[in-house]
Formats: structure tokens, sequence, C-alpha cells
């Protein structure tokens, strides 16, 4: 079946595109203007017979889910952003960093500018970690 209809009231013919609400439809007319107009108004058409009989409004299948695309950037980041890492997850997950140096590591970034690391040279003012290492590692990043 067709999803070409009549609009009674202008004759414009309008393609039906999907059912809003108990008693409107979502058309498109001949220039690709979208309009709500009343079921009632709608009269079946097809291209070789001309206007049909009246029938109930049509049914269109939903159109299949869309899938996800595969995302280039992990979802789970296994890296650990220190701009907003609290001190407890910063012990657990950098090897080689107590929860005394994780403090010490937040303490740094609320007294700097704007209560954030800017550039990962700023840690080496934490003494006592190899930051050379867990940068090699890639476990840690600022945002």
């Amino acid at each position: 079946m067709s999803n070409l209809f009549q609009d009674q009231k202008t004759g414009k013919l309008v393609e039906f595109i999907n059912k809003h609400d108990k008693e409107f439809a979502m058309v498109r007319d001949a220039g690709g203007n979208i309009t709500y107009v009343s079921l009632e108004q709608l009269v079946p058409y097809d291209r070789n017979k001309g206007r049909l009989t009246k029938i109930a409004a049509p049914q269109i299948a939903p159109e299949p889910e869309e899938q996800i695309p595969n995302s280039v950037v992990p979802i789970e980041d296994t890296r650990l952003n220190l701009n907003t890492a609290p001190a407890e997850q910063i012990a657990k997950r950098l090897p080689g960093v107590g929860y005394a140096t994780a403090k010490r590591i937040v303490e740094l970034r609320m007294s700097l500018s704007g209560e954030r690391f800017a550039n990962l040279k700023q840690l080496e003012n934490i003494p006592r970690v190899n930051w050379e290492q867990l940068i090699d590692e890639d476990l840690i990043f600022i945002s």
C-alpha cells in the first residue's frame, strides 16, 4: 500500500509520514513541507487509479533501531584524570603512590589557579613519584 494521500481540504497530494496522537497525522507535501492534518481529511490516493475510497489511518512499521557505532575512543578510559580524582582513588590506582602522597597531589591541585593542573610538568613538584614512568605507561592524564 502506498503512503500517498489526498488532503480533502486543500486537494494537495501528501505523503503520510507518521500518526501523531489519535486524531492527527504528520504529512509531507510535494514541496517538502511537513505539516499536521486531521486523519479525517486524508483520503488514499493511487498514482494510477486516482482517488480511492476512504480507509482507516495507515500503520507504518517502526524503523529498525540504528546500530551503535564502533567507537575510536574506548568508553572505559583506564587512565586516571588527575584534575578530578580524589586522593583515595589516586592512591589506589597509581603504583608507588601512597595515601599521604596522593593527598599532597590533591593539595597541590587545589592551590593552583583554577584548581586544576595545566600540564603534567606541574606534578614534578611532588617528590618520591616516578612521573616519567606513569606518563610513559599512560596511566595518568589531565583535562
